[in-house]
């Protein structure tokens, strides 16, 4: 399998952005028999048009969705862009599929539909399935990658949260030439084809002690260790009441949770970030970005700009190290898609393309570039005799190398 990827900074004209994409694949072509399209967008772009344009020049299928800012080969991270990669070969195999409006009382039948169509087309289970979820407040991230990792028997899910600049009903995904933004789209990958991964999510501690979590369903935390989330947080000597008033997500993505999740499923022992969405002064709760269960320990930490930097080399380094190994039996890779947190975006301030300068700085030039921020990672954190530990992340950068 080989990857190209074609950028356009054109927002306002649709058919000369899918112009110059189109362009750029034939000039980079052949494609093989097989091709499959992920394509993210600013949310300036008129995505109607681009989409249905996209579908009537190129003869496969495309999904994506829109984002803060992207990443790519030539630029590092720009804003006002629309990144194509093409995935092409003769020797892989794609299956697409897009659910119908996802809610809390369908998602599990939404889900199997769509996995049963992907896994259909690509001719089995597959080395990767790519997973972008709708964004919305009433299914959290997680239920879509338990319940498809339940469905694949651990194959590995890649993806994000489609992320936006602007209100919430502006974050969008793509598939079949058109827009939606309460559907899940997923493409599964067969073939001959060896993805490897790397996760970061470098944190500063502010304190080593570590809390219990008394009280939580799904991505709603209640009560730790006896008081609410809210008085818990006060105790931690944040000023709740202020955020609560200002609805300040600046400081909630850059005072993250650590969590040690407790489950029997997350055996790497690896802790993630959850980012606080929303605290409730009503019931004291706090709304995340991810899930978190009972039993967990958590403490507060600190996202500054160095973290951002050491994780994301470390990734870059991890990913390197990941394809190196997997290349001595004379495999060839051919794209990195990169994956990272808005937040980390946003606390970069004045240095927002650094994490895609170091991206285009060290990774082989031989290899494509291209990816998203977004208001959630997915990445597995382990693979082992085939099977992976798929987990949901904030705060965090996730690479996969193909």
């Amino acid at each position: 399998m080989r990857s190209i990827v074609a950028v356009t900074n054109e927002m306002d004209d649709a058919e000369v952005a899918v112009g110059e994409l189109v362009e750029q694949i034939n000039a980079r072509g052949p494609l093989g028999k097989n091709s499959c399209g992920f394509v993210f967008c600013d949310v300036e772009m008129t995505h109607e048009d681009f989409m249905a344009r996209l579908k009537e020049k190129l003869p496969f299928d495309i999904v994506g969705c829109t984002s803060i800012a992207n990443f790519d080969t030539n630029n590092g991270a720009t804003i006002l862009s629309s990144v194509l990669t093409v995935l092409t070969g003769d020797d892989v195999r794609f299956g697409t599929a897009l659910t119908d409006a996802i809610n809390a009382g369908n998602i599990k039948e939404e889900l199997e539909k769509a996995y049963k169509t992907v896994i259909d087309a690509a001719g089995g289970r597959g080395e990767i399935l790519f997973l972008t979820p709708p964004f919305n407040n009433v299914v959290p991230l997680d239920e879509y990658v338990n319940i498809l990792d339940e469905l694949s028997g651990g194959t590995p899910i890649f993806g994000g949260l489609p992320s936006s600049n602007l209100a919430d009903g502006d974050i969008l995904m793509f598939a079949n030439g058109k827009v939606h933004s309460d559907r899940a789209v997923l493409v599964l990958i067969s073939g001959d084809v060896k993805p490897v991964f790397s996760v970061q999510n470098f944190l500063s501690e502010i304190s080593q002690h570590k809390h219990i979590v008394t009280g939580a369903e799904k991505n709603v935390i209640r009560t730790v260790e006896g008081m609410t989330f809210v008085d818990y947080l006060r105790h931690l000597g944040m000023p709740v009441d202020t955020l609560i008033a200002q609805g300040d997500l600046a400081i909630y993505v850059s005072t993250p949770l650590k969590v040690y999740l407790s489950s029997k499923n997350e055996r790497d022992k690896i802790p993630v970030a959850r980012t606080i969405k929303t605290l409730n002064p009503e019931d004291g709760s706090g709304v995340l970005f991810g899930a978190i269960s009972e039993n967990s320990a958590i403490s507060i930490v600190t996202m500054k700009r160095q973290d951002i930097q050491a994780s994301c080399n470390m990734a870059i380094r991890e990913i390197k190290e990941k394809i190196a190994a997997a290349s001595e039996d004379g495999r060839k890779y051919s794209t990195v898609i990169c994956i990272s947190c808005g937040g980390r975006y946003m606390v970069m301030g004045e240095d927002k393309a650094v994490e895609g300068y170091m991206l285009k700085g060290n990774i082989p030039e031989d290899l494509t570039i291209s990816g998203f921020y977004a208001y959630g990672e997915i990445c597995p954190t382990i693979v082992e005799n085939g099977r992976a530990l798929n987990r949901v992340h904030n705060e965090s950068i996730v690479i996969c190398a193909m």
